[in-house]
């Protein structure tokens, strides 16, 4: 929620922070099913995001498919990385 209201300051907008909850909630549990961690929204990912001019959820498409392909290439590199620094 933190982010969320950082970049609604940014932005000049508002959020639906029971929308974000339950979003937040459904893909935490779905990260559980598949064997992932559950994470959390970034702060300075977000920020990042809004001074380059990202202003959709089709930022957050790109970017999920740029760490896929990060993942899928360099896959032995990532696998070294511990999960709990990851999380």
């Amino acid at each position: 929620l933190l982010t969320s209201l950082i970049a609604e300051k940014m932005l000049r907008t508002r959020h639906d922070s029971n929308q974000e909850l339950v979003g937040q909630g459904m893909g935490n549990m779905l990260a559980g099913l598949l064997g992932g961690l559950p994470g959390a929204g970034s702060t300075t990912r977000t920020l990042a995001n809004i001074d380059a001019g990202g202003r959709t959820a089709l930022s957050a498409i790109v970017y999920s498919f740029l760490v896929l392909l990060v993942i899928t290439t360099l896959g032995s590199l990532a696998a070294q990385i511990p999960l709990a620094s990851l999380a």
